[in-house]
Order: structure tokens, then sequence, then C-alpha cells
């Protein structure tokens, strides 16, 4: 008896405190006051709470309530999986893709060259480097002008979405090449050219280079590599022999035109019988002798080149089937009107917003793209499915979302933040009359000073509690 409420309790102890059975109404008080009292926390700490009190809150119960709590939809963390992938690009044929990227070379600190910009053409994986000073477009363009000079212009050129590639200097190559697209990746999502991220940092796979690029190095080479000095010595051992026997040919050519003087009159060479017949045995033997030569040298090495792009392509094949069938055992497919959650880089939000945002799929096209929408509007660009997760339960409903205008995700995050996303205002002022002018960022703006301006220190424009 409690006041005057009759409560089930445990058996216990003398000196135990009881332990309650929570009635059925009241189970869901229970559970939303223990996961207040730890913050928003996991089943494990809301089990380890409500143990403390009651003896029938089913860890099943705990696991429904933090599925329907928003907060702790936008703060889970996400699991990472690798190998996921929706559209794995596949390539046939050297040239009809390549991927560009920069790597920062500053920390090495030797000569006048911070850049390396990076060149591979996606199917062989054939690299070209080329140093740079700057991040400059002008040099970027400069460079790749001299590589599509050397290998050719690809059918599609990607990269990232840096501004030394989404120049108007970068975007003028296409008036010498009308054919070249040009293609950028997700914003800050390395992986949508995970190719030649790899090749920044790990050592490709050996390969003969020239077996699976062109076939023109290879022709130049061997004959490079057939001219040694072992050849020469043995040559004029074997010319001295032949010398001998020109003077023996030289006699017997007196007689011979002795003889076609009795052949020519008896034989009956105007008939027109005869030259028919010469020309079409001269001939087969003419065309075996060509046919014989590039079989030898240039047409196998033509061959291993095919076989080697088949292989590559085969492989590559195979192993994008095994990714896309692991994908899609991994992750459902999303329908129109479920609640997805897209987590949120670290550059677009603050230390005080969650790691992720909620959203709604409004639109989905024949490719499997997604369009998601938020509260201040639709997300810019569409999402594949890798790209966010999917919610247990539908908290969101077409009332809690806006259709009706385009919003990039930088936006939408700093629209719902609490302290108004990665953009809030901080200052890092100095001096006796700290932040008492317009040069201070906060005393400009009208707000007060926060913890993280200049370095925590007094000053006259901070909250005094």
């Amino acid at each position: 008896m409690c006041g005057d409420v009759l409560k089930l309790i445990r058996r216990r102890n003398a000196n135990e405190e009881p332990i309650y059975f929570a009635k059925l109404e009241d189970t869901y008080d229970t559970i939303k006051r223990a996961h207040i009292a730890t913050g928003h926390g996991d089943r494990d700490k809301m089990v380890k709470e409500v143990t403390k009190k009651y003896a029938n809150i089913t860890h099943d119960a705990i696991s429904i309530y933090k599925s329907l709590c928003i907060e702790c939809q936008r703060k889970r963390k996400r699991p990472t999986t690798k190998g996921t992938v929706v559209r794995p690009i596949l390539t046939k044929n050297f040239g009809s893709r390549s991927q560009v990227d920069l790597v920062d070379m500053q920390s090495m600190k030797q000569g006048n060259y911070k850049w390396i910009m990076v060149y591979q053409d996606h199917l062989t994986k054939f690299c070209v480097l080329r140093p740079l000073t700057s991040k400059r477009a002008a040099e970027v363009a400069y460079q790749l002008l001299d590589i599509f000079l050397l290998l050719g212009a690809p059918e599609i050129l990607q990269s990232d979405n840096g501004s030394e590639f989404t120049a108007s200097v970068i975007t003028e190559l296409k008036l010498l090449w009308p054919d070249l697209v040009m293609v950028h990746g997700k914003p800050r999502h390395p992986q949508s050219q995970g190719s030649v991220e790899r090749a920044n940092f790990e050592p490709p796979a050996v390969k003969p280079p020239f077996e699976s690029t062109s076939v023109e190095p290879p022709s130049v080479k061997p004959p490079s590599v057939e001219p040694p000095a072992v050849e020469p010595p043995v040559e004029p051992t074997s010319v001295e022999p032949p010398a001998v026997e020109p003077p023996s040919i030289e006699p017997p050519t007196v007689e011979p035109p002795v003889e076609p003087t009795y052949v020519e009159p008896p034989s009956v060479e105007p008939p027109a019988v005869e030259p028919p017949v010469e020309p079409t045995s001269v001939e087969p033997p003419s065309v075996k002798p060509t046919s014989v030569e590039p079989t030898s040298s240039l047409s196998v090495r033509q061959n291993n080149i095919i076989s080697q792009r088949k292989r590559a392509y085969e492989a590559k094949l195979s192993q994008a089937e095994r990714m896309v069938k692991r994908s899609r055992r991994i992750m459902d497919r999303g329908n129109v009107e479920n609640n997805v959650t897209i987590p949120i880089p670290m550059v677009d939000r603050s230390r005080g917003d969650p790691r992720n945002i909620m959203e709604m799929i409004v639109d989905i096209d024949e490719n499997d793209n997604y369009t998601i929408a938020v509260q201040s509007g639709i997300l810019s660009g569409k999402y594949t499915r890798n790209q966010f997760d999917l919610c247990m339960y539908e908290l969101y409903s077409e009332d809690d979302v806006t259709t009706d205008r385009i919003v990039s995700l930088r936006s939408a995050v700093q629209q719902e933040s609490n302290s108004g996303g990665q953009g809030f205002a901080k200052c890092n002022c100095a001096g006796s009359k700290r932040c008492q002018t317009n040069r201070c960022k906060c005393f400009k703006l009208k707000v007060k000073c926060n913890s993280r301006c200049h370095s925590s220190l007094h000053c006259e424009n901070k909250v005094i509690l």
C-alpha cells in the first residue's frame, strides 16, 4: 500500500527497496520518464534506469518507444556498411571514362610543386601524374589539355566539385572536344569517384600498362630490344661464306641466255590460255607471306590487348554484380511517404546539432533516385538508397514537409538548428576594448559573445548570469 494506492511489488527481503509491477496503462509514461532521465539514451541505458524501480518493462517495449522518438532518430549513429553500392560504374573501352583528382603535397615541402594531379583511366587504371604549383583552374586546364593531346580526350571526364574543376576555363575544353561530357560527384561524397580516390593512397594493381592501354608503344619497343650487340658479331661470320658463292653463280649466267633462244620459238606464248594461268599461280604465294608477317608480332600484341581489356571488363562486371546483390540484401527499397534520415556532414552542423535530419520520400524515378523533402523544402539533388536510412515508423506526414521550394542540405540544417547551424557568429577579438566596436562580429550583429569567442576570455559583450 502506497498511500491510498495498492501496488503490486516483487518478492523482496526486509532491507531491499520495493520493485513495482507497472500497469499496462502506465507503461508508456514509465518508459518516457526513464528515456528523459537518461538524456535520450540508448536501450541499455533505459533498461538500467527502468529496472531500478520496475520489474515488468520488457526490452521490446523500450525498443519500440525509442524507434518512435524523433530526437533519437536524429541523433543516432549510422552503422558503417562497406561495399554497398546502388549503380556501379562500368566501362568497356579504354578512354570511355576517366577520373581526375588533386593530391595535397604541401606537407612534403620539397620544391615548388605543392599539388599532384592524378588522371586515371577507369577501365585499365592507367594513371598519369602531373605536378602543380597551385590549384588554379588555368593550370589544371593546361595539364588536362596536354594529357588529352597525349592519350586522347575521354568520352566522360569525372571529377569532384572543387572550384578548380568547375571553373569556366575547364568547361571551355568542350569547345575543342564537343563530344566530351564532364560530370561531377556529389558534394562531400568522395565515394562518387572512389577509383581515383583509392589511387591517391593505395598503389594500383600491377598490370602491363601498354598491353591494356595502347598499341603503338609496344610496336615501337621491340625494335629497340632486338638490335642488341649480340647479333652483329654473328653476322660478319655468316657474310664471308656467301661472298664466295656469287662468283660461282656468275659463269652459269652466260649459258641461260642461249637456252631461252631455243625455248622461245617452240613454246607458243601468244595463246591467251597460259597468261591467265600464270597470274593465278603467282597471286596465292604473294598473299601467303603478307598473312604470315602480321601474325608474328603486331597482331599477337593486338589480340593480347583485346583479351586484357575483356578480362578487365569481366572482372569489373562480376564484382559489380556481387556488390549490387549484397546491397539489395542489406538495404530495403524505399517507398513514397517513407520517413528517412540523412546524415549531416560535420561541416554543415554545429556542435549542438544532431547527426541526422528527418525527411520524407516524395518521389522515385525510373533509375531509383529518390527525391526527399524536409520541413523547409525539397533537398536539392537526388539521393540513392545507400545515402539514407529508413525509419521503422512514419513520424512525419505530408503536412510536416514543404514541397513548393528547393533548399540545400546546409540551409535545411540551419533552419532546424537551435543554434543557427554551422554559421553561428563568433569573434576572436583582443585588447583592452574587446568586443566594444563594430570590428567585433558579435557586437556588429548585436548578439552576445559565447563560450567559443576569444578563447572564452571575459569581455563586456558577454551574457552575465
